[in-house]
C-alpha cells in the first residue's frame, strides 16, 4: 500500500506537466488546499470548549490525574518534571493533591529510577510517586511499548496524562486540564511549546511549527474533524482508554495511533488546550530532526493504513469527521505528488504544476503560521510586529518542506524494510528557561 501511494503520486505528478486532465487536477488540489486555510482559521477562534469553561456539573468532585512519564536513560532531565508535578496546584481544599506520579523506567542504566525517587522525597510527594521498572530481554521497543508497562487499570487517577520526560509545567498545567475533562472533553491535549525557541534558527522554527499546528488541530477540533493527539500532553479519562484497549506496543506514534482507535470505536474527538502548555526541548540538530520527521512520517502512514478504514467506516462519527479524516490523510500523498511534478517539469520543461504545488504547499504553510502567531508576543509582551510575524510565518513555510522528503522517505522505508520497526530517541540535555511556570 505504501508502495503504490509513493509511485502512484509520483506518477501523477510526472503526468501533470504533459496531460490536460492530470494538470486540471493539480489546480483543483491547489483551489480546495487554499479553501481550506479560512474556514480553519476562523474556527480556531471559537473552540467547543473555551479555557475556563463551568464544569457540566457543578456539584461534582474534581477529577483526579495520574501523570505518566515514559523514560529512558532520562536521568538528566526528569528530576524538573518531577519538582513541576509536586508543583502543581490542582488539590484539594486541604491541600492534598488530587494526582500521583507514575514514572516507566525503560530499561534505563543511568540511574533514571533514582534519579525519580531521590527528586519526589526532596519535593515532598514520595508517597504518590511510583518507579515501574521495565526490563527484559527483546522488548518492543519505543515510547508507546513503553506505555504498556503501565495500562489503565494500574492508575488511580480519573484521568492519565501523558508527558516525555523533558516536558516542563507550570504549577497551573493540571487545574487547566481538568476545567476541559470537567466541562465535558474525554480526551484533550495540551499545547505543545518549545524551551529556547530563540536560541536559532532551527530552535525557533519547531517552536513555531507547534503553533501552527495548533491553529489546525483547533480549528479541525471547532468544525467537527477528527483532531488529534500529540505526544507530549497526552490527556484522556482512564475508562476511556481502557475501553479501546489501552496501549499499543506496536504503534511508532502512540498519539496518532490512540487519536484513531477513540475515534473509530468511541466516536471521541480530542479537544486542544491552548492554555494548557507543556514545553519540551527542540531537537538541536538537523540529522536528529531528520530522523524524528521520519519517524513521525511512517507513524502517520501506519496509522492510516491500520486504523483508516476503521474510521472511515465508524457510525459513532458524523460524515464531517469521517470527510476530515480522509482530506488529513490524503495530504500525505502530497509530498510524492509535488517529487513527481517537479521531476516531470524539469523533464518536459513545462514547470507550472510543480510551481502551483510547491506554491500552495508554502503558502498554506505560511498563511496557518501568520494566523497562529497572533498567540505569540514579543519579549515585551507585547504582539509581534508585523515584519517579524510575517519572517516567522515565511520561515515555518520553508521549515516544514522538510516533509516533502520524509514522507516519501518514511513511504520507501515502510514499504522496504524487514524486520521490527525501530525507534529512534531524542537525547535530551536538560535547561532553558522558565516560561512553563506561567
Amino acid at each position: 500500500m505504501s508502495l503504490g501511494v509513493l509511485g502512484g503520486g509520483i506518477a501523477c505528478g510526472t503526468a501533470a506537466g504533459s496531460v490536460g486532465g492530470a494538470r486540471r487536477l493539480v489546480a483543483l488540489a491547489a483551489t480546495i488546499a487554499g479553501g481550506y486555510v479560512l474556514p480553519l482559521a476562523l474556527a480556531s477562534r471559537r473552540p467547543p470548549i473555551a479555557p475556563g469553561a463551568p464544569p457540566l456539573d457543578p456539584g461534582a468532585a474534581s477529577c483526579t490525574f495520574t501523570v505518566l512519564v515514559a523514560a529512558r536513560a532520562e536521568a538528566g532531565v526528569v528530576g524538573a518534571l518531577v519538582r513541576d508535578v509536586a508543583a502543581q496546584d490542582h488539590r484539594a481544599t486541604d491541600g492534598s493533591p488530587l494526582f500521583d506520579l507514575v514514572v516507566i523506567d525503560d530499561r534505563s542504566d543511568d540511574g533514571t529510577g533514582a534519579a525519580v525517587l531521590a527528586a519526589a522525597h526532596e519535593a515532598g510527594i514520595g508517597a504518590i510517586t511510583t518507579v515501574v521498572r521495565r526490563d527484559g530481554p527483546d522488548l518492543p521497543d519505543g515510547k508507546g511499548a513503553a506505555l504498556t508497562a503501565v495500562q489503565p487499570e494500574a492508575c488511580r487517577g480519573d484521568v492519565i496524562v501523558v508527558l516525555d520526560a523533558d516536558a516542563r509545567i507550570g504549577p497551573p498545567f493540571l487545574r487547566r486540564l481538568a476545567t476541559y475533562v470537567e466541562a465535558g472533553a474525554g480526551a484533550v491535549t495540551a499545547r505543545r511549546r518549545v524551551i529556547d525557541a530563540d536560541a536559532g534558527w532551527l530552535a525557533g522554527a519547531q517552536a513555531d511549527e507547534q503553533t501552527l499546528d495548533g491553529v489546525i488541530q483547533r480549528g479541525r477540533w471547532a468544525l467537527g474533524g477528527c483532531s488529534e493527539f500529540r505526544g507530549n500532553g497526552i490527556v484522556v479519562r482512564r475508562d476511556l482508554l481502557a475501553s479501546v484497549g489501552g496501549w499499543r506496543a506496536e504503534a511508532l506514534t502512540e498519539d496518532l495511533d490512540l487519536s484513531s482507535r477513540l475515534a473509530a470505536r468511541a466516536g471521541v474527538r480530542v479537544a486542544w488546550a491552548i492554555d494548557a502548555e507543556v514545553w519540551e526541548e527542540p531537537v538541536r540538530s538537523v540529522a536528529a530532526l531528520w530522523q524524528q520527521r521520519l519517524r513521525w512520517a511512517e507513524g502517520g502512514l501506519r496509522r492510516v493504513f491500520e486504523h483508516g478504514p476503521a474510521v472511515l467506516r465508524s457510525r459513532r462519527l458524523g460524515w464531517y469527521a469521517r470527510a476530515d479524516f480522509a482530506t488529513y490523510a490524503g495530504q500525505l500523498a502530497i509530498a510524492p505528488l509535488i517529487l513527481g511534478a517537479v521531476g516531470g517539469g524539469l523533464l518536459r520543461r513545462r514547470p507550472t504544476p510543480a510551481i502551483v504545488l510547491v506554491g500552495t504547499y508554502l503558502a498554506v504553510g505560511s498563511v496557518l503560521a501568520w494566523d497562529g502567531l497572533r498567540w505569540e508576543a514579543d519579549a515585551g509582551g507585547e504582539p509581534i510586529p508585523p515584519g517579524p510575524r510575517a519572517r516567522r510565518a515565511l520561515r515555518v513555510g520553508l521549515f516544514d518542506a522538510i516533509w516533502l522528503g520524509a514522507i516519501p522517505g518514511a513511504m520507501w522505508r515502510l514499504a522496504s524494510r524487514r524486520g521490527s520497526v525501530g525507534y529512534e530517541k531524542m537525547p535530551h540535555v536538560g535547561g532553558g528557561q522558565g516560561e512553563w511556570v506561567r
